[in-house]
């Protein structure tokens, strides 16, 4: 089974290279992948099978609640004053679905959020999968999805909240 293990900034292109497969234009350059490691390494993690081989990724990091950073920009610092954990970017390749990944992520991210006494977590949904967030305890909030498409969905969960 693939487990999640802390990104480092040499994952940076495979992170890339998947990002454009699963999300296409929404997928990101490897230099701004890098960074966001960079900025915030708690956040950021790839799924990897026992051969290391990138099966998904989940790039996230404090940010500011309902103003999520734009698409392609790099971000150059983070916010001093965060009140959300964004998470950026999480795929998982269609060989590793099925698996819970991102079920077994989330405690991950929630614990790296409230060791930072960051109340919320937060994302942008699109394609339809504001239904997979939802599952995942995620509510969808006014705000915070505009220039991210016509079916984006913003969307934001307790970080203290427990796992459904």
């Amino acid at each position: 089974m693939a487990d999640w293990r802390p990104a480092v900034a040499s994952d940076a292109t495979a992170i890339a290279a998947l990002a454009r497969a699963e999300l296409g234009d929404y997928g990101e350059a490897a230099d701004l992948y890098a960074e966001r490691i960079a900025l915030a390494p708690a956040g950021c993690w790839v799924l990897v099978d026992e051969a290391d081989t990138i099966l998904g990724h989940c790039i996230s990091h404090p940010w500011r609640r309902r103003a999520p950073p734009a698409m392609h920009k790099l971000l150059g610092t983070l916010p001093s004053r965060p009140d959300c954990w964004y998470l950026h970017d999480v795929v998982v390749a269609p060989p590793a679905r099925g698996t819970k990944a991102v079920e077994r992520l989330l405690p991950i991210l929630n614990a790296v959020a409230v060791s930072r006494a960051i109340p919320t977590l937060a994302l942008i949904a699109v394609g339809g999968a504001d239904r997979y967030w939802s599952r995942q305890g995620f509510v969808a909030t006014n705000g915070g999805a505009e220039g991210f498409g016509a079916d984006a969905v913003y969307m934001e969960r307790a970080g203290n909240s427990k796992e459904p």
